[in-house]
């Protein structure tokens, strides 16, 4: 699935819960999305890009481009083309990741994607915005707690 669409979703998804995010929330939630989507299903939910490793996390480079024009203010005009083809089960996996991360504050999302056995800890190097393999990003998957 295109990253640029499962970001829509998420935004929307936030603005529903009336708690829009910026641009740091929406690629840490983008991230938990993936890999908790992973966990669950087996399959990877973004498909058609990858994650670098940046200083504050997990990005995909193409969404943040599209949304840093708004810098730290919060996305709160809903978008267009978001709809995901999912089934619902899927989606329920998607919407309670999103509902409990917009309960979190944006640093304390940071904090948890520099997860110390996580893929990101093991690529970012500073200066540098090295492409997490996707390899990786399954191992980080498997290690999360059943839920």
């Amino acid at each position: 699935m295109e990253a640029l669409r499962v970001a829509r979703y998420i935004i929307n998804k936030c603005i529903e819960l009336e708690k829009p995010i910026s641009n740091l929330p929406l690629q840490k939630i983008i991230y938990f999305v993936h890999i908790g989507f992973l966990k669950k299903t087996g399959k990877r939910l973004i498909t058609d890009k990858d994650f670098e490793a940046w200083q504050w996390g997990p990005v995909i480079r193409d969404v943040y481009h599209e949304y840093r024009i708004f810098g730290s203010n919060a996305l709160s005009i809903p978008e267009e083309n978001a709809n995901l083809d999912l089934n619902e089960s899927e989606k329920e996996v998607i919407d309670k990741i999103i509902d409990e991360s917009t309960e979190l504050p944006p640093w304390e999302l940071v904090k948890r994607s520099h997860n110390p056995k996580g893929a990101w800890i093991k690529i970012y190097k500073e200066g540098s915005k090295n492409i997490i393999p996707s390899e990786l990003i399954e191992e980080e998957a498997e290690t999360l707690e059943n839920e």
